[in-house]
């Protein structure tokens, strides 16, 4: 092989013969000499690569990346995840105490107003509780976190229910105390019916609105039902009165009393003594005029007194 080389102003000229030996001996030279400019380059892009991802795992740590420390159990220290732990079931815990202390005086609360007898349960102590030993596992984690969400959910679920059972009793029991029963008074008897009668003054036919109990002068009146007095005084022909209004539209009324036990506004039970017996207003002799009003008309008074 023949090499010419020519200067650049043509003035001279160079050649070499190569041989085929030498021309394959030049060629493996420069291939080393490649191949040694490569590996180097690669060798140092591959060392600026690694310092550079070792500086910035100084300002982004992978394990933080990955895994945020947000559950305590994937914190590595591990006093720092049984104190995580220990605080995550002690909020828990305290929480169920607070609900069991909340349904004990709830419930506390149920036997009064029912008129339970509650020494038989005991509720300032634990329940007794026992059996035969037998062999057994520690609960997991996992089961001892269920036992507590379910335990929770039982005690919601129970302050649903006596929280209803409550309101059910008050509201029964206002109810109940609130609807007239039973006689004004404890001694005397019917002397008029209610209805129509012959009006003992005029002797005409006339409509008596309630019934009336005669008995002794100084009698107790009592009040047939829980109430508030809507009026305590003097009325017309009714002499001596006492108005209560007890709710519900129910409204009763004590005539021709002798003195009045009670003034407006007052808040009464049922069996109080409200007035004594006397006769005041229209009246023949003693007695004590008693009706009971709903929703504003008179009604039978005779069977509320049954």
């Amino acid at each position: 092989m023949q090499i010419i080389i020519i200067s650049a102003d043509n003035t001279g000229h160079k050649n070499w013969h190569l041989s085929r030996t030498s021309l394959m001996l030049l060629t493996m030279f420069v291939l080393s000499i490649t191949i040694a400019v490569t590996i180097s380059a690669m060798n140092y892009i591959d060392e600026k690569t690694t310092l550079t991802s070792t500086e910035d795992s100084k300002f982004f740590p992978t394990a933080q990346l990955l895994t945020p420390k947000t559950d305590p159990y994937s914190i590595s220290d591990d006093t720092t995840a049984n104190e995580a732990i220990q605080g995550f079931y002690a909020q828990q815990l305290g929480g169920l105490q607070a609900e069991a202390i909340r349904l004990k005086m709830l419930s506390q609360r149920l036997a009064e107003i029912a008129g339970f007898e509650v020494s038989d349960f005991d509720l300032e102590f634990a329940p007794g509780m026992g059996g035969i030993e037998t062999s057994g596992d520690w609960l997991s984690n996992a089961e001892f976190e269920e036992s507590l969400v379910r335990l929770s959910q039982d005690f919601a679920n129970q302050q649903d229910t006596l929280t209803a059972l409550q309101d059910y009793l008050i509201t029964n029991e206002n109810i109940t105390g609130a609807i007239p029963t039973g006689r004004p008074v404890d001694e005397g008897w019917i002397s008029s019916f209610y209805g129509y009668r012959v009006d003992p003054f005029n002797g005409k036919k006339s409509f008596h609105d309630g019934i009336d109990f005669a008995g002794k002068t100084g009698s107790a009146v009592i009040s047939v039902a829980d109430g508030i007095v809507s009026w305590a005084g003097m009325r017309g022909g009714y002499g001596g009165l006492v108005e209560i209004d007890h709710g519900n539209g129910y409204v009763t009324r004590y005539a021709h009393n002798k003195s009045l036990e009670v003034s407006t506004g007052d808040r009464v039970n049922k069996g109080d003594v409200i007035a004594l017996m006397g006769s005041t207003g229209r009246s023949t002799g003693p007695h004590v005029h008693f009706e009971v009003l709903r929703d504003g008309k008179s009604v039978n008074p005779f069977n509320y007194i049954e």
